[in-house]
């Protein structure tokens, strides 16, 4: 028995499609959507709620940019982003070069949650990195975006920074594979599934780490691989002085990031009957009998509903 569609959008009426794409490497998520009128204006705030008429919830939450008029159609397409946007668009440029952002002694991840109120995003939420910056000197802010350094802040630590559908930041230590406590929250089974696609590769397999921080401090961490030959090395530089200003800040660095990165990634791609539960960063397990069953986590989702039915497009990867 087929579904009724459902989709609500924030005081937009008349709903044609829909398309959200989250994605873990993404550094936003865009939704597009078209509809016969709306009342939207650029900056303002906005919803998506999709899926069926018993089987609905919030995909996106985020700001109207871009709003396009077609004739003789008369439709509109409205293009937003998720509230990180709002981060990337608040640019840090100090009065004086003497009057910038300092800090010391200040935990990483409660100076992500400063510069992120700058741009006024405090619903925020985020794991204990174990990071103190600015112990010896202090970390300077400026001449860059907010996203930019809360990022840079992110990728040094190996931790994740994104805004989830209900629009909260998070600054997590969230893995692009299922990491150990993670729980499945959905079962994939054969008879859902449209279409399915199995590969791995090595693209992104990194066994050397080399830290620059502060005043000459540097450290580095290896691994053999076995996906490479015999004492071969792919290596990565992660360059952070006026923030990593101690010997046991860079080599904690270096770790985690080879933990993070010597890997290989192993990828499935499948298209299912729409849901709106399905949501970029979390864990679902396959029951397809292909010989890749097991969980997977959810690395990409793209969300497409029209009146010719409702689909789920998705990456995932171990």
């Amino acid at each position: 028995m087929s579904k009724t569609l459902y989709s609500s959008v924030t005081n937009t009426t008349n709903v044609i499609s829909v398309n959200v794409q989250q994605s873990h490497s993404a550094q936003t998520t865009t939704a597009v959507i078209e509809a016969e009128s709306t009342g939207l204006s650029i900056g303002d705030s906005i919803s998506v709620d999709i899926g069926y008429s018993d089987n609905h919830q919030i995909v996106f939450t985020g700001f109207v940019k871009q709003l396009e008029i077609s004739e003789p159609e008369q439709k509109v397409s409205i293009t937003a982003i998720d509230t990180l946007i709002r981060a990337m668009d608040y640019f840090i440029v100090s009065s004086t070069p003497n009057s910038q952002y300092t800090r010391y002694n200040i935990k990483a991840e409660d100076l992500v949650g400063e510069l992120l109120a700058m741009a006024g995003l405090t619903n925020y939420h985020y794991d204990s990195t174990l990071f103190t910056f600015g112990i010896h000197s202090p970390v300077e802010v400026n001449i860059t975006s907010v996203y930019d350094y809360c990022k840079f802040i992110s990728d040094i630590l190996a931790w994740h920074l994104y805004a989830d559908s209900g629009g909260t930041v998070n600054f997590v230590d969230r893995k692009p594979y299922v990491m150990p406590g993670d729980f499945s929250y959905k079962t994939i089974t054969k008879l859902l599934s449209i279409a399915i696609a199995h590969g791995k590769d090595d693209m992104d397999l990194r066994n050397r780490i080399v830290v620059y921080g502060s005043s000459g401090i540097s450290a580095e961490a290896s691994a053999s691989s076995p996906y490479l030959p015999a004492g071969f090395y792919k290596s990565v530089l992660v360059s952070a002085p006026g923030v990593i200003d101690t010997q046991d800040m860079a080599q904690q660095a270096a770790d985690y990031n080879l933990v993070l990165l010597n890997r290989l990634t192993e990828t499935c791609s499948l298209t299912v009957l729409g849901d709106p539960a399905l949501e970029a960063r979390r864990v679902i397990t396959l029951d397809v009998n292909e010989g890749y069953d097991g969980d997977w986590y959810l690395y990409s989702v793209t969300h497409n509903l029209a009146s010719s039915g409702y689909t789920c497009e998705m990456e995932l990867r171990q």
